[in-house]
């Protein structure tokens, strides 16, 4: 998009006397190609705008997908996540309390982390039993997390700990960075 559409057309201002000169439908004209400059403009904001939720939806993920009640109708929760990028790896840690390993499932798909499972709260009523209070998510609960970096799929390790998975990815060769060693020879030069 070039920046000349983004600028609204020039308006004519006419005095009275340019007016009288004028035909009617020569204003009626102007009028109209005034109408459809606004519609374009209008057009273009919306163009713009559509762009930018695309864009914060590549960036969040499911969760940007979720807030826009597009990502579907079961009811999933989100676990909240920390990310953090090392010299050469990529730390992604996952709160999920009252998760054991063997009910989270982990995949690496691209570039992008998805953890996926399910947690039951342990709250389960009885006759004469009513529940007043219960905050703590539970069922079915899935996140994914894009990569900052190019990470390499087979260094891949995960544990879980006090209800906080930790997923540790190795950062792809391409990624790393390297020293590189200078040779050095003494008297020798570039030639011209």
């Amino acid at each position: 998009m070039s920046t000349d559409d983004n600028q609204a057309e020039p308006v004519h201002v006419s005095t009275e006397e340019e007016a009288a000169e004028q035909p009617e439908q020569t204003r009626a004209e102007r009028n109209k190609k005034s109408d459809t400059s606004g519609m374009h403009n209008s057009i273009e904001r919306l163009r713009s705008e559509f762009d930018k939720l695309l864009g914060v939806a590549v960036e969040q993920g499911e969760r940007a997908l979720d807030r826009l009640g597009l990502f579907g109708n079961e009811a999933v929760w989100m676990p909240r996540v920390d990310l953090i990028e090392l010299e050469e790896q990529v730390q992604v840690r996952f709160d999920l309390p009252g998760v054991t390993a063997e009910e989270i499932n982990i995949t690496l798909a691209g570039n992008m982390l998805t953890v996926t499972g399910s947690r039951s709260t342990g709250t389960t009523t009885t006759t004469g039993q009513t529940v007043r209070m219960s905050e703590r998510p539970s069922g079915q609960f899935r996140r994914s997390v894009p990569m900052p970096v190019a990470v390499d799929p087979d260094k891949v390790t995960a544990s879980v700990q006090n209800g906080i998975l930790s997923v540790v990815l190795e950062k792809s060769a391409m990624e790393k960075p390297r020293k590189i060693p200078i040779n050095s020879a003494a008297g020798a030069g570039f030639s011209s």
